[in-house]
């Protein structure tokens, strides 16, 4: 994201400020210390992201009562620091899990422009032509995280886990970069025409996610180049590209952009919904979340998603089991994806593939609620095994077994 798009970000945040209401439940931040055999995997440093920021919310809240100046100085630190972070550990991840070296450039150039550098190309043309949906994700994993940190969210607001002050601006600065970030492809100048740096080492990995993906599963045999802008497109890709950029403004559909966190569906139930869209290693994916909390005690998160390559859709779904308390000590998370894509993750072909992802994560808390300054302390573990496949948040594209520990604390 450049400047530009941050700017009218920010507009939009100062004029929505939705009614808000706080609680005075512990809020429970998590932190993954190890994620499998990766360092500083897309899943772990969004959840220590957001866990992080949150309490710097917090902190804030109390230092700087004033709360028109609280909104510019959150939303400058998403802006600045929080997205491009992010974003660019995204597609740092990726990398890291093929095992090539990179470094993440997280701030904005004189160019309007955040960088992962430090590759050859001879390294990313050798995973364009021997494994082009990884280097298709390599483009989209960016987008990807930014987009998991906006469902990470939901799911705390609708399980009555965070309030919505806390992490307003992250929430809508998050939602609208997507479809921004989009917007470009109608408005090429509000992106930085980049032009490759003498030093490849000095240039960023992919250049605009968006357009280069789209020429290079269109062209994947075509002379290697890694910027792309917005000419290089021919006609049939930028009619695709201008697709995948009226879909992405599905995000905007969620109350929750509102402060409507919940609805009230019965005596002793609470739900929400939001709609979704994002990128996949072979085009795109659209996703309907549902989220339902009975009793404060059983929540529950489902969604459908269906995946897209050039011409075909391929059904997906999954449901989650979050923070069930098994007893006072222990609680558990359970989930289950199960989806059908497409073979070999092929941007062309018709034929599908069945796969699917299990997850178990156990916590034990070791404190009781009412200790004097931290209200609970955990330690968790969470085991997956994952099919074949493309899944959010995963950088692996193969079957995948992984073991996360971590800690978590109230106050």
């Amino acid at each position: 994201m450049n400047k530009t798009l941050f700017f009218l970000l920010i507009f939009f945040v100062q004029i929505t400020q939705a009614q808000n209401k706080t609680d005075s439940i512990p809020k429970n931040y998590n932190f993954v210390l190890y994620d499998g055999s990766d360092l500083f995997s897309m899943h772990q440093f969004n959840q220590n992201y957001l866990s992080g920021y949150r309490i710097f919310s917090r902190t804030l809240d109390k230092v700087v009562p004033k709360k028109k100046i609280n909104t510019i100085v959150k939303s400058l630190f998403v802006g600045f620091i929080g997205m491009p972070l992010t974003h660019e550990e995204g597609h740092r991840s990726v990398l890291t899990h093929k095992g090539i070296g990179s470094i993440s450039q997280p701030f904005f150039n004189n160019k309007g422009a955040a960088y992962v550098k430090g590759v050859t190309n001879k390294t990313l043309l050798n995973l364009r032509n021997n494994d082009l949906p990884t280097y298709i994700h390599l483009h989209t994993a960016g987008l990807e995280s930014d987009y998991m940190l906006t469902n990470k969210m939901e799911n705390l607001l609708a399980f009555q886990e965070e309030s919505y002050q806390m992490i307003r601006e992250e929430y809508i600065l998050r939602k609208l970069s997507s479809a921004l970030y989009n917007l470009t492809t109608f408005i090429p100048s509000m992106s930085p025409k980049l032009e490759e740096e003498t030093d490849e080492l000095e240039r960023d990995i992919v250049g605009h996610d968006i357009w280069g993906m789209t020429r290079h599963l269109h062209r994947p045999d075509m002379e290697f180049y890694r910027y792309t802008n917005i000419d290089d497109l021919t006609a049939i890709e930028l009619k695709y590209a201008k697709k995948l950029a009226w879909r992405s403004f599905t995000n905007l559909f969620s109350p929750m952009l509102l402060g409507k966190t919940n609805f009230i569906l019965s005596n002793n139930l609470k739900g929400n919904f939001a709609l979704g869209h994002s990128l996949a290693p072979f085009g795109d994916f659209f996703e309907q979340n549902v989220w339902l909390l009975h009793k404060d005690k059983y929540k529950v998160g489902i969604y459908l998603r269906e995946y897209m390559n050039k011409e075909n859709a391929f059904l997906g779904g999954g449901a989650t089991l979050h923070n069930f308390i098994i007893h006072k000590k222990w609680s558990t998370t359970v989930g289950l994806d199960l989806w059908k894509q497409p073979k070999a993750l092929s941007f062309l072909t018709d034929v599908s593939s069945f796969g699917g992802n299990a997850s178990v994560k156990v916590k034990y808390h070791f404190l009781e609620k009412n200790a004097s300054l931290i209200k609970d302390l955990g330690l968790f573990t969470d085991i997956y095994y994952k099919t074949d496949g493309f899944l959010p948040e995963y950088a692996s594209l193969d079957k995948d077994f992984g073991l996360r520990i971590g800690f978590s604390f109230s106050y």
